[in-house]
């Protein structure tokens, strides 16, 4: 979990299952990237003729990426409400947040206009050709976990960098409870393995409302510290799945 480009992979993908209008901007963003890093390839002849569609390939990718870009920016600014707060009731860090660097520059913290990211794509277009791929866009965008403006994960311990992918997942269930209304289903699969007694016991304290909680854990650990009145528990000894009493 210690690359930038892991550390945006994750949190796409809690935004993708976190807000539906999100994914109908990066699944065709994605799309339109291959249609033009497939025009940028080489071809055995007439390569000037392919090289006519980068035009209408790029307003396709700034249109959907600047979307994207918007709901990126929106989405960090209401994870970061959540995460940091919660990152640090646990571990006793302070100031840790998700940082988001776009490819394509804001000014004045606004995001570009169409017209600029046009003219930037044009400038660049020979760079591109060369390198035959597209060089700039929100695919190339940098989403990091920073403390006091420098990357927080490379001197982070094991159990701080695990308790960053369950934060967010944590921060995930929250956001996902007040965009719809709905408590979540959450799924715990011997996630508490990392973390230390106090921070295991600190983190399922800080647990969401859930509609359902299923957790999974491994011999030895003391669940009971965790369980609630309507907790059932089953045991699987060899291949007997059974419910305890």
């Amino acid at each position: 979990y210690g690359a930038s480009k892991n550390e945006k992979g994750k949190i796409n993908n809690l935004m993708n299952n976190s807000m539906h209008i999100y994914n109908q901007f990066h699944s065709p963003l994605s799309m339109n990237k291959e249609d033009k890093n497939s025009q940028l390839l080489p071809v055995t002849s007439n390569k000037e003729k392919k090289y006519e569609m980068l035009d209408t390939y790029d307003l396709q990718l700034v249109q959907t990426g600047l979307e994207l870009q918007k709901k990126r920016k929106q989405a960090i600014f209401h994870f970061n409400q959540i995460f940091g707060k919660k990152y640090e009731e646990i571990s006793g860090i302070e100031g840790v947040s998700i940082f988001y660097e776009p490819s394509w520059k804001e000014y004045n913290a606004e995001i570009p206009s169409e017209a600029d990211v046009l003219s930037y794509m044009k400038e660049k277009r020979e760079r591109d050709k060369i390198l035959e791929t597209t060089l700039s866009g929100p695919h190339r965008d940098k989403i990091t976990f920073v403390k006091e403006n420098e990357a927080f994960v490379p001197k982070a311990s094991t159990g701080q960098q695990r308790l960053l992918a369950l934060l967010l997942r944590i921060s995930q269930a929250v956001y996902y409870e007040r965009v719809t209304n709905t408590k979540p289903v959450l799924l715990m699969d011997d996630v508490l393995l990392e973390l230390d007694p106090e921070k295991r016991k600190k983190f399922t304290a800080l647990l969401p409302e859930y509609d359902q909680l299923f957790c999974t854990f491994l011999p030895g650990e003391p669940y009971e510290k965790y369980k609630k009145t309507t907790t059932q528990v089953y045991k699987i000894e060899n291949g007997i799945w059974t419910k305890e009493e």
